[in-house]
């Protein structure tokens, strides 16, 4: 696996506390932050892959729209809520359209 250089610039009490961590850890910053940012990445792709199931819950009928905020909270659900909305509606306007001609 090839690997790229990062240039990160953080607060200097910040340097401070992870050369800390790091030597707590037996670790050099380098690893404990791809560790971390590789972390975050992975758990950033888990919210968005349990976004997409539980839309896909939603636009079934599956779940209601107070349970889809608490679950992934308001305005992510208000976008999935209007697109699913847009989607039937557009649907029931091409059956519409269909049974007219």
């Amino acid at each position: 696996m090839t690997s790229d250089t990062l240039t990160v610039r953080i607060d200097h009490d910040w340097k401070k506390k992870l050369e800390e961590l790091a030597s707590k850890e037996n670790e050099t910053k380098s690893d404990l932050i791809r560790k971390v940012l590789i972390d975050y990445i992975r758990k950033e792709e888990e919210k968005e892959e349990i976004k997409r199931v539980i839309a896909k819950e939603y636009a079934k009928g599956k779940i209601s729209f107070e349970e889809l905020i608490r679950i992934i909270g308001y305005e992510d659900a208000r976008k999935i809520a209007f697109f699913v909305h847009t989607v039937e509606e557009s649907f029931e306007k091409g059956l519409t359209t269909k049974d007219s001609s």
